[in-house]
């Protein structure tokens, strides 16, 4: 009777810790996946009023939505394209182009908040792009990436002039990107600023600076591009090309090895991973999950012991080969996109 009560209280207890592992997983899971935002419409494949004078892309603006008392001297100055940067599996990238209108060279703009034409003068404190927060002309953020990915082109008929792109992660107001600053001040927490010369296809990763000692609770990100870096200055036709954009989280490996469920020759590892994980916009195989155990921890000679497909945080058990049995053992988890590795002994087998 004694021996029956043991048993099932043992059996009950190994299924108790079962369900708390999973609900652990699952509840590590969403929140990682809650944590790592992008922003909507990323690859820019989606597409609002094809073939009008109105087309943008989906959750991006441009100048045919834009306000202020000159918004009505605007015209279209970003399409739908059919080329697309090297490896893809999309259709379509943003072209963003520049337009002479009144004598005045008016540079092709795209962003995910919202532009304002208040000022006769490109260089007008009033022509911006800003957050309208409680609208579709904004993107909620709740934390800071590291790193902004982004694969452009561009084409520009005097070779002096630079494209712009701007991303700033900011607290709860209604922010504005100016020409060479934002308002308000104290409200930047992290941001992105570069300038490139006339390039084709290329991928850039741009880190985030950080600016949490101005503000540390971002609540949006305000991004944009332009074909050049100063207002009114460039040529009618320059143009750049944008695609499948990606914002990175630094990623983590850890994992732990639970000896006490499984039989002398197995091991079950838990990996946890945390971060981006296989960027969409790099032409790479799908990450793998492999593990490798060995005799020594330089792992000069070792054996494969289990792999799996993810991206994201589980289990694998793997079967210990009788060579190993005996003797101290030390087992390596890797990851191969983002490439990553842990090591960890395990008791004599």
């Amino acid at each position: 009777m004694i021996k029956s009560l043991t048993f099932y209280l043992c059996n009950y207890m190994k299924r108790l810790l079962g369900i708390l592992l999973f609900l652990f997983i699952v509840s590590d899971l969403r929140a990682q996946s809650d944590d790592y935002i992008q922003i909507p419409n990323y690859d820019f494949e989606r597409w609002n009023n094809v073939d009008t004078k109105n087309e943008e892309p989906d959750s991006w603006h441009s100048f045919k939505t834009s306000t202020g008392p000159f918004h009505y001297l605007l015209m279209q100055q970003v399409e739908r394209h059919t080329e697309t940067r090297p490896g893809t599996k999309g259709k379509f990238s943003a072209r963003i182009f520049s337009r002479s209108i009144v004598g005045i060279t008016a540079n092709g703009n795209l962003t995910n908040g919202r532009l304002n034409a208040g000022s006769m003068f490109p260089a007008g404190k009033k022509n911006n792009n800003y957050t309208q927060r409680d609208s579709e002309f904004c993107t909620e953020m709740n934390v800071i990436p590291d790193s902004l990915t982004v694969w452009v082109r561009l084409k520009t008929k005097d070779e002096k002039s630079y494209g712009r792109i701007m991303s700033y992660v900011h607290g709860d107001a209604d922010f504005v990107c100016l020409t060479g600053g934002w308002e308000p001040y104290d409200m930047l927490c992290a941001q992105v600023e570069y300038e490139f010369p006339s390039t084709e296809w290329k991928r850039l990763s741009l880190p985030f600076k950080d600016y949490t000692h101005l503000c540390d609770e971002p609540r949006y990100i305000l991004t944009s591009f332009t074909t050049n870096k100063r207002a009114g200055e460039g040529d009618a036709g320059d143009e750049m090309l944008v695609d499948d954009l990606y914002l990175i989280y630094n990623p983590s490996l850890q994992c732990s090895i639970n000896n006490e469920q499984c039989s002398t020759d197995e091991v079950e590892i838990e990996y946890i991973i945390k971060g981006t994980m296989s960027p969409p916009n790099l032409n790479l195989p799908d990450n793998e999950v492999i593990v490798t155990i060995s005799l020594d921890e330089d792992f000069k000679d070792y054996v494969e012991i289990g792999r799996k497909t993810t991206d994201i945080s589980g289990t694998i058990k793997c079967k210990i080969p009788k060579a190993f049995i005996g003797k101290n053992c030390f087992v390596k988890v890797q990851t191969t996109n983002y490439p990553m590795e842990i090591i960890r002994k395990i008791r004599d087998f």
